[in-house]
């Protein structure tokens, strides 16, 4: 546990607060921001309530004294979506929220100790617990374990890090071949999978890429980390390589090499800029912030992008890649994790930096959704305020 402390406390000076930087905002606003959308969201809802108008919480306890985070669009819970619950109540400081949600997910999400799926978490649950999405969702697991990596060391305590540790030993202990269940990251190309099934180990999905995570991992891993390190640079290459070289835009699904992909059992096209592809710019800017490892390039592809939704007049939220067929709505989540890879040009010319500060405002402005579909737009904003106000820290 020493390591981890060391670790952990070493990059928490490197965070830092575009409110404040870009906009003057003091640490009193920002705090009291925060502590405003952790009770827009966090307040235990009233489960007949959730579709009502006006609903805020995504945060639902059970009467046996644990809590999940609902999709409220549609009436379920993901592995994502509690994972992200995880990383908000770690990064918050709420350490009774995150036992809450950590317990629920090991006693309905998680697969059983004689299961080809070991180690993984079911990706989709009814409310009662009972599971029905099978396989798992991979930013699932990333999530779940970086969560408990960062818990162990904010509340100094070592079963959180052992149980981490599990996570990425056993979903990385698979043979796939035999069982038809794949590890987490592919060993030859170092790149995390979509799904790690027969059907999904083949390709990715860029807004998967968190490099910021694996080079933790490369740092507090009891095992691996060599290959943890690899993992973290290969997925800052897959973030410039999926990104499109004229808008910036991401698609939903990619192959390992980063050019886009159709999956053929998807009820819509993942090939352009969709849903998963909001997280980009978050993933990106939050490993500018925390690492910089690779600003040239991030600073590059952050800037297409932006310009790109500045030149939509903020309007849309789904596009072919080259920026043509814009059809939804400019969302929450959007402005949320766009701003977060304003980390990457706040430094840069004046140009930069004024297009910076006009993202970071948008958010600041942004109030939290409410409604039947506040879960994913709700929760990607939520993570982005804390990567721009200098709150999330590895």
């Amino acid at each position: 546990m020493t390591f981890v402390i060391i670790a952990a406390a070493s990059l928490n000076a490197t965070a830092e607060n575009l409110f404040k930087t870009l906009l003057g905002k003091t640490d009193a606003e920002v705090e009291n921001k925060l502590q405003q959308v952790w009770e827009h969201f966090f307040t235990p809802g009233d489960l007949s309530l959730y579709e009502a108008d006006g609903q805020k919480s995504v945060y639902y306890e059970t009467a046996d004294g644990l809590a999940f985070v609902m999709d409220t669009g549609s009436n379920d819970v993901r592995s994502e979506g509690v994972s992200y619950g995880m990383m908000i109540s770690v990064q918050m400081d709420k350490r009774e929220e995150f036992d809450k949600i950590w317990t629920w997910v090991k006693r309905y999400m998680a697969y059983p100790a004689d299961s080809p799926w070991d180690g993984y978490f079911c990706w989709q649950c009814h409310t009662d617990g009972t599971q029905f999405g099978g396989s798992n969702a991979s930013d699932g697991e990333i999530y779940f374990a970086t969560a408990l990596f960062l818990a162990a060391d904010r509340w100094n305590e070592p079963r959180y890090a052992r149980e981490a540790n599990e996570i990425l030993q056993k979903t990385m202990s698979k043979d796939g071949e035999r069982t038809g269940v794949y590890n987490l990251y592919n060993r030859d190309n170092c790149l995390v999978t979509f799904v790690p099934d027969r059907a999904g180990h083949g390709f990715s999905d860029p807004s998967y890429q968190l490099p910021a995570f694996l080079d933790y991992w490369a740092k507090v891993a009891e095992k691996d980390r060599k290959f943890w390190k690899k993992a973290a640079k290969a997925a800052r290459q897959h973030l410039i390589d999926s990104a499109d070289p004229a808008t910036g835009l991401y698609p939903d699904y990619s192959n390992y090499d980063g050019s886009p992909y159709r999956w053929p059992h998807a009820a819509y096209d993942t090939s352009i800029y969709m849903y998963d592809a909001i997280r980009c710019a978050m993933n990106v800017g939050m490993d500018y912030n925390l690492w910089g490892k690779d600003k040239k390039r991030q600073t590059a592809t952050m800037r297409r992008l932006l310009r790109f939704f500045k030149s939509d007049n903020f309007t849309h939220g789904h596009f072919a890649l080259d920026g043509t067929h814009a059809f939804g709505d400019y969302s929450r989540g959007m402005a949320g994790a766009n701003a977060v890879g304003a980390f990457a040009l706040a430094h840069s010319t004046a140009d930069d930096q004024a297009l910076a500060r006009e993202f970071v405002q948008r958010l600041w402005d942004a109030a939290p959704p409410t409604g039947k579909f506040r879960y994913y737009e709700g929760m990607v904003y939520f993570l982005s305020l804390l990567h721009v106000s200098g709150k999330f820290n590895l």
